[in-house]
């Protein structure tokens, strides 16, 4: 089973301790408290973090050195049996989700689109933005990224299932997937590599697709000349 590539002296060398430091749900303004809270999390002992952690993955990408403390965190709650949602709440998801052989794929080309297990995300897939990718898609619990069970302290269900994810994808002969689903990204481009698991090929995010459709399609563009906002998913 994939094991998390955490390496505990880049924690000790680290004066910064952001992952705590900056964390907007608890309160460690005392580096030292929050180097000593973060050493009892390595070691595996009790620390406030495991219960005041409320998953929105952000110490990912507050490490200086790409060390995965979010990741550890969840490692370390499972560990202890410390869940962040009610029991059956988890449950139910780890057993809705739960690959049985059921999955849908269109005609499938070595550029593809992933549902994941969404399958509103059909109602996106039209007009010109998807010409010549519309039919190229797949759906599924076989092709689910499992990212959820990162906020459910499961990180033992993304090890067992996800390098079978992978594998069902790589089996339909894609070479570049475009996720429609952030966590899909989020899982293929953070969350397997950090579990050393080998990518045989190359996630898009729905946006950087997109973006390239849209320069592609420039002159038929008109502007609205309005401002938007957008607000990132916590993966």
């Amino acid at each position: 089973m994939p094991e998390l590539k955490f390496d505990k002296t880049k924690c000790a060398d680290c004066e910064a301790i952001s992952c705590l430091v900056k964390c907007q749900y608890m309160d460690f303004e005392d580096k030292n408290k929050a180097k000593q809270e973060w050493q009892k999390l390595i070691n595996g002992e009790d620390s406030s973090v495991l219960t005041s952690c409320t998953t929105c993955y952000a110490c990912e990408e507050y490490c200086l050195f790409g060390n995965h403390p979010f990741y550890l965190i969840v490692e370390r709650q499972e560990e202890k049996g410390i869940l962040p949602a009610p029991r059956p709440i988890v449950t139910m998801w780890v057993n809705q989700c739960q690959p049985v052989g059921r999955f849908m794929v269109g005609k499938i080309e070595e550029r593809a689109l992933s549902y994941c297990f969404l399958p509103q995300f059909n109602t996106l897939v039209k007009g010109k933005l998807f010409d010549g990718i519309a039919w190229s898609a797949i759906f599924g619990q076989e092709f689910f990224c499992n990212a959820v069970y990162l906020h459910y302290a499961k990180a033992s269900v993304i090890k067992d299932r996800l390098p079978k994810i992978i594998d069902n994808i790589r089996n339909q002969g894609i070479k570049e997937l475009v996720c429609l689903h952030d966590e899909c990204y989020g899982t293929f481009t953070s969350l397997a590599p950090a579990y050393g698991i080998d990518m045989p090929f190359r996630p898009i995010h729905y946006y950087e697709y997109l973006y390239g459709r849209l320069k592609e399609l420039k002159d038929l563009i008109k502007p609205l000349n309005t401002k938007a906002a957008y607000q990132r998913n916590c993966s």
